[in-house]
């Protein structure tokens, strides 16, 4: 176990802190005594984890239930961690006016290993990687360290101990998928030990000794675990049905296929957890009948969705999705389900006389608990202040130590803010409202010529007011590059400026600038659908066929309750790949069908032969955009592959669409 721990490492550390299992301390390889004091050891351990300085105050709050002295035990315990983790030299713990904070940045801590790890994306790493990760885990986080009438402490405790063991799954889960059989089966093993009601590894169970054709023991496997889900009163009848179709799947196939966790072509099970700990930020309520006080709890709702997105650590739904739950009476786990999410933020505000009032929660809707719970009173002058606060509680409760990303510039005009907040819903809808979005964005720079958002969602503004509003391209467009650049240099952290830049720049044929806006966005902020759902169409119209469907579907995961122009993206790929039938499925969904992307459903019925319904479709198209050319559009579009464009154009020629 020491040689796996320190494989892991950047660099040998002098200093080890393991906190799986029961609470260690090591230096040089060698075990150290810990403290007597069960809370001495626990607040050790909460302030490896901790990812920001904590107040003294807060740290009593952790650990002491109203003692005599609570800051005297807080200071005993503090001299017991230092002469534990100081070196000559080298001050560990540190003290900033009344905030203390463990630097561990020269130490090894396999629980701070595996989390960043999880930051990365499992996806991205090695099977030998995901092994060494795996290793770490020797027990359960901070095993035999409760504390008696410490439900604060308790509190944090559970959090914790449900995260790493999700995080622990989800390696098992690679793992199995991505080893030889003969090895996978040990993960697997391991995987169902500490998830015995999770169905995704019983599912693999059976789809490996079906593969086998070992019949007989699958069933009873089938049989063991239907009485173990009843006994728990848990729905059994999704395995049975991934049963029957992992059997009838294997009659078809050869005997040596590789365990895998999920088959894209299976019927779905349930929309499965990410590895990653997971999160809705549902609109907040506004608690006043005042229309502006209903966009200040919008706007409150869209910034923290956008702080919280841009922790790699953290899996994050998108704002179009959470928002067809605003004014509805939801019950929170229904809401997780549909969401594929396990945790659930909600919250209200109300704003009077230059103050605030702002109430949130935190819920794990699997568990059905609440994680924590506060309100926040202040001037609105704090409004930035409560969202990063709100942003660091979750990412400390959920993800714990994580590399904080970079701040983005906030503004200084509250006024300039609200503005930019009503012009986010309108640009998008219609060209009148978007023509009301650009009067509001003009006005918010006038007011803060420092906005970087709202020169970004300007840009947008322009550059939709061309390509798809009817307007002339020019000045349209030289106006959109001018204002995207500006955006960006304004704020080189804010992924919507760099996903509106790498947009723009791709339909002015800047393809090496357009493709680094692109991967700039993501850099910051991974869980940016918009960005994926865009990229998806660059890929088709470069020729990368199947990046394409691959960036879409990331797109549709983050953000299941999508703009229309998703499914139109969506379509495009799938009759950019050949996938006809899926292509008129998708883009006679009602979320998109009546716009622009009729054309593209024209094109598909077209290759399937039905020229009537190709050529009706065709016909409502051109009652909606008597303007449309062939021609017209493979100019205008950031089209880079001859197949792709010949493709295309054959769709529209067969649908009868005018050269």
């Amino acid at each position: 176990m020491e040689s796996t721990g320190r494989s892991l490492a950047e660099a040998e550390s002098s200093l080890e802190i393991r906190l799986f299992g029961q609470l260690s301390v090591r230096r040089e390889g060698a075990a150290l005594p810990l403290p007597s004091s069960r809370k001495a050891r626990a607040l050790l351990a909460y302030l490896a984890l901790s990812p920001h300085p904590s107040t003294r105050s807060q740290l009593c709050d952790l650990l002491w239930d109203l003692p005599n002295d609570p800051r005297g035990e807080l200071r005993w315990c503090l001299s017991k961690i230092r002469s534990l983790v100081d070196e000559p030299g080298r001050r560990r713990v540190q003290a900033q006016g009344d905030t203390l904070t463990l630097d561990v940045s020269d130490c090894f801590v396999d629980a701070v290993a595996v989390a960043q790890a999880a930051q990365q994306d499992f996806d991205t790493l090695t099977p030998e990687r995901l092994k060494a990760l795996a290793g770490l885990i020797a027990g359960d986080f901070l095993a035999g360290l409760e504390i008696d009438r410490n439900p604060v402490f308790e509190s944090w405790l559970v959090t914790q101990r449900r995260r790493f063991r999700d995080l622990h799954a989800g390696l098992l889960k690679h793992l199995t998928g991505r080893l030889p059989d003969d090895e996978a089966r040990i993960y697997l093993d391991r995987w169902l030990h500490l998830a015995p009601f999770d169905l995704l590894p019983h599912e693999a169970v059976l789809k490996a000794l079906a593969a086998e054709n070992r019949i007989r023991e699958a069933e009873e496997h089938l049989t063991a675990t239907a009485r173990l889900f009843e006994a728990e009163n848990l729905d059994f009848a999704p395995l049975r049905t991934a049963w029957r179709a992992a059997r009838s799947r294997a009659a078809a196939a050869p005997a040596s296929r590789a365990i895998g966790v999920r088959d894209p072509s299976a019927p779905a099970i349930s929309l499965s957890l990410p590895v990653k700990p997971s999160i809705a930020v549902l609109p907040f309520t506004s608690m006043s009948n005042d229309p502006e006080d209903e966009s200040f709890a919008d706007g409150l709702t869209e910034d923290l969705i956008t702080d919280l997105s841009r922790n790699a650590g953290l899996f994050v739904i998108a704002r179009n999705s959470v928002f067809v739950y605003k004014g509805k009476s939801v019950d929170v786990r229904q809401v997780a389900q549909e969401l594929g999410v396990r945790y659930v933020l909600e919250g209200s505000a109300r704003r009077a006389a230059g103050r605030m009032r702002i109430n949130a929660q935190l819920i794990d809707a699997v568990a059905g608990e609440h994680v924590w719970a506060e309100r926040f009173d202040r001037t609105l002058e704090d409004i930035f202040a409560v969202q990063d606060e709100v942003n660091g509680r979750i990412v400390e409760a959920l993800a714990g130590r994580l590399t904080a990303p970079a701040p983005r510039n906030r503004p200084n005009s509250l006024e300039a803010h609200d503005l930019c907040v009503h012009a986010r819903a309108l640009t998008e809808e219609s060209p009148q409202t978007a023509r009301e979005a650009y009067l509001l964005l003009k006005r918010a720079i006038e007011l803060e010529p420092s906005y970087a958002e709202a020169h970004g969602l300007l840009a947008y503004n322009r550059w939709l007011a061309w390509t798809h509003f009817g307007e002339p391209e020019d000045p349209n467009r030289t106006e959109a590059v001018a204002l995207a650049e500006k955006a960006v240099a304004l704020d080189p952290n804010d992924a919507g400026c760099h996903y509106f830049f790498g947009t723009i720049l791709a339909y002015d044929r800047r393809w090496p600038e357009s493709d680094a806006a692109f991967a700039r966005a993501l850099e910051i902020d991974p869980n940016h659908a918009d960005t994926w759902a865009a990229l998806s169409d660059m890929s088709v119209l470069g020729g990368r066929i199947d990046d394409s469907l691959e960036q879409i579907d990331k797109a549709l995961r983050l953000n299941p309750y999508p703009a229309c122009w998703y499914f139109c993206h969506l379509g495009q790929a799938q009759y950019a790949a050949g996938d006809y039938e899926r292509a008129v499925e998708t883009l006679r969904r009602q979320e998109t069908y009546r716009t622009n992307s009729r054309k593209f459903l024209a094109a598909s019925l077209a290759q399937l032969g039905r020229r009537d319904e190709a050529a009706w479709e065709a016909e409502m198209f051109l009652v909606a955009h008597p303007h449309f050319t062939i021609g017209h559009w493979t100019n205008s579009q950031p089209l880079r592959d001859a197949a792709v464009r010949a493709h295309f154009v054959d769709g529209f020629r067969k649908a009868g669409l005018p050269e």
